[in-house]
């Protein structure tokens, strides 16, 4: 899936789970239904072949709100990705990323 066409403008993001093994970063996040509904669904981002995770966040109290997703550069397969917040930003490097659905229920 392309960067580009995933909508997170306000989506919260809850938690973060980095596998060493196979070298994802699985972002647990609510986003925006669609572009048109305040209603948010559970989804994972799950990015792949991730290295170089930087936060760059203010202290905040709550969860902080994801304002949008854009590739910033690339050097070769590798794609540097930010994640502007309402409290900063997250950077990290990455070969793709899944946008999974989350039913936290089953």
């Amino acid at each position: 899936m392309e960067i580009s066409e995933i909508y997170l403008h306000d989506a919260r993001l809850l938690r973060v789970i980095e596998d060493t093994e196979d070298n994802t970063l699985t972002m647990e996040v609510e986003l925006p239904k669609d572009k048109s509904s305040d209603d948010l669904v559970p989804r994972l981002l799950v990015f792949e072949d991730v290295h170089g995770y930087q936060v760059s966040e203010g202290p905040f109290q709550g969860s902080p709100a994801i304002l949008d997703m854009q590739v910033i550069g690339e050097q070769g397969r590798w794609r540097r990705v930010r994640l502007n917040t309402n409290a900063g930003y997250r950077e990290l490097f990455c070969t793709g990323v899944r946008l999974i659905e989350n039913d936290p229920t089953s």
